[in-house]
């Protein structure tokens, strides 16, 4: 009994394993593509790229990929850098300018870098599981995206390289009002490439900050908290590091470039003695204007997601309260994609700029939203994860402990004395480099690339998908008929956002008529019996639900413009009172959700 029982389980076995053998191989031939073995382009999202090798990046992946992505130039920064875009596109599905188009850019502020690796990331993403992920598959066939690494790569370069402020553009700038452009700037006077912050040792009370309890570190005294005594500082911040360069008595009070790039876009604009930052007047800054021509040049952009940093916001505007509130219909749109983007992003908070952050004047998507009509999000990357008891607040020992046990001092700067050549002896204390604070730890970047790109692939997928559902013809007397058609909009965006509509900045949506017959009428969801109407008065009765076909606004009515395009996950009917019996092709020509024909026979 013994012998046959061990012979039962090793036939068992056998089968066992021979069938699982069998299934694994399946598996793995079947999932092996998604392994690092298939990728083509094996890309590091554990750092940080500079200019020169984003572009060499981008270069390996077009290389790559030459069927679908295209890399150009929209034009050179004011340091002669030129501003790289990629263009992902399948042109097996339909021409570029034919669907709806994404657009991503990042890094408009120098020092806000992380955006660049989520657009790299999300480009490579998209290409490398293009063959074995049936959604990505799906918006790569279906959209457009067009993706801007760094929109200001002079900033960046400049951050990544030296340090020092970055947050503007280039352009040199008269800071201080002295006549002299860019003279201050910041030094990296201990060589370790990072700029920090400098103190010098004062009377116990004569300074700004102390000693950290855990003493490798400054913190800013604390003042006026109820039953304790104020702190005594006895080191005094006298500027970030570097050195009086025209003897004005200030350092560094006069760094490179000056106008923020992010508030010189022609949109509720302002002066610099209303938003800090603006240019002499709109698009004074040669990037911006780059940027803005782009974007007139493709009218098929439906949607909008520029990169910032930090705090861990997917923002919309408007940008200033003075603007009000955007159209219910827009607020729709929006909150169905921010909200759903709060799970997306996990501790991201979906907010409105002027309210949940600060005003902004002339911002870039002011500018998008309102006179292009784009539905446009800004995110602001990365949020710590120092806050361990999770109640909203970064006290200075959890940070102390996320530095050293979780980060594990890989971004620690140790505080340092040097000799300062106008100071004397001056302490150097940043805490932690330049890659870290507003930036996540390299080793939490992917997962910031990754969530935030699946963000703008789910605003991308509910772009407007518009096509023609239906078509029927009635004949209504000898060779007159009704032509019904039936359009559809599978996803959550209108082909015309309220803000198109009422600024009149959008070309309406056509819908046409191709073929040897004659429109005598056209009109939305209803008509009357125009069979009894002389021929003559026949245009005239163009009696529409919504009032959106206005005969005043159609000098053709084989080419019908409609004003207020397709709502989104609607579906719409329009009827065409047409003479003549031939073969008709019906065309709908979306600007901002692509074209769709079909056939059908009039008899």
């Amino acid at each position: 009994m013994k012998t046959l029982a061990i012979k039962k389980y090793l036939i068992c076995y056998f089968v066992t394993v021979t069938v699982f053998s069998f299934g694994a191989q399946l598996l793995a031939q079947d999932y092996l593509p998604r392994t690092w073995k298939s990728r083509k382009v094996d890309l590091a999202f554990n750092r940080y790229y500079d200019w020169r090798e984003m572009e060499a990046a981008l270069r390996q992946l077009e290389q790559a990929y030459p069927k679908f992505l295209k890399l150009k130039s929209i034009g050179k920064s004011y340091g002669g850098r030129e501003l790289w875009y990629i263009t992902i596109n399948n042109p097996d599905t339909g021409a570029e300018m034919d669907k709806a188009a994404m657009y991503i850019d990042a890094n408009i502020h120098g020092n806000e870098v992380q955006g660049g690796e989520v657009c790299l990331y999300t480009i490579w993403y998209l290409m490398e599981n293009y063959a074995y992920n049936a959604h990505i598959k799906k918006l790569v066939d279906e959209r457009v995206f067009y993706i801007f690494p760094s929109v200001n790569p002079d900033g960046r370069d400049y951050w990544l390289h030296k340090g020092g402020s970055a947050r503007t553009s280039q352009f040199p700038y008269d800071d201080d009002n002295d006549g002299l452009y860019d003279e201050d700037p910041a030094e990296d006077l201990d060589g370790d490439g990072e700029i920090g912050a400098m103190f010098i040792k004062v009377k116990p009370g004569e300074g700004t900050h102390r000693l950290a309890d855990s003493g490798d570190h400054l913190v800013p005294i604390k003042k006026n908290i109820e039953g304790k005594p104020d702190e005594l500082g006895d080191y005094k911040f006298v500027g970030t590091e570097g050195i009086d360069n025209d003897g004005d008595g200030r350092i560094n009070e006069d760094q490179p470039g000056g106008i923020d790039p992010n508030r010189d876009f022609g949109s509720m604009w302002q002066p610099k003695g209303i938003q800090r930052g603006a240019g002499d007047y709109p698009f004074c800054w040669v990037e911006s204007q780059h940027t803005r021509d782009f974007l007139y040049a493709h009218p098929n952009i439906a949607g909008v997601q520029a990169f910032h940093n930090s705090g861990g916001m997917i923002l919309r505007g408007p940008g200033a309260q003075l603007r009000g509130e955007y159209k219910q219909a827009d607020l729709s749109v929006y909150d169905a994609i921010g909200k759903d983007g709060e799970k997306i992003i996990e501790g991201y908070r979906y907010i409105v700029v002027w309210s949940g952050l600060y005003t902004v004047w002339g911002g870039f998507f002011d500018f998008t939203h309102d006179l292009l009509g784009i539905y446009s999000f800004s995110n602001e990357l990365w949020r710590s994860r120092a806050d361990l008891d999770q109640d909203g607040k970064i006290t200075d020992e959890e940070r102390d402990f996320f530095t050293k046990f979780v980060d594990l001092e890989n971004t620690y700067v140790p505080m340092h004395e040097i000799d300062h050549s106008q100071l004397g002896k001056v302490i150097i204390d940043r805490d932690v480099t330049k890659l870290s604070g507003r930036v996540p730890p390299s080793w939490l970047l992917e997962e910031l690339c990754h969530r935030n790109m699946a963000f703008c692939l789910y605003h991308a997928y509910n772009m407007p998908m518009p096509s023609i559902k239906k078509l029927e013809a009635e004949k209504i007397s000898g060779s007159l008929f009704r032509l019904k058609i039936t359009l559809y909009n599978e996803r959550i965006m209108p082909t015309m956002s309220a803000a198109a509509i009422e600024n009149k900045v959008q070309r309406p949506d056509i819908l046409s008529i191709d073929g040897p017959v004659k429109a005598l009428a056209a009109g939305r969801n209803k008509s009357y019996g125009l069979s009894q109407v002389p021929e003559r008065y026949r245009r005239y009765f163009l009696r529409t639900e919504d009032s959106d076909v206005d005969y005043i606004d159609q000098k053709d009515l084989k080419n019908l413009r409609l004003t207020h395009g397709i709502p989104g996950k609607a579906e719409i009917q329009y009827e065409f009172l047409i003479e003549g019996k031939r073969n008709v092709t019906v065309t709908l020509d979306c600007q901002k959700g692509g074209t769709d024909s079909q056939k059908i026979t009039i008899q």
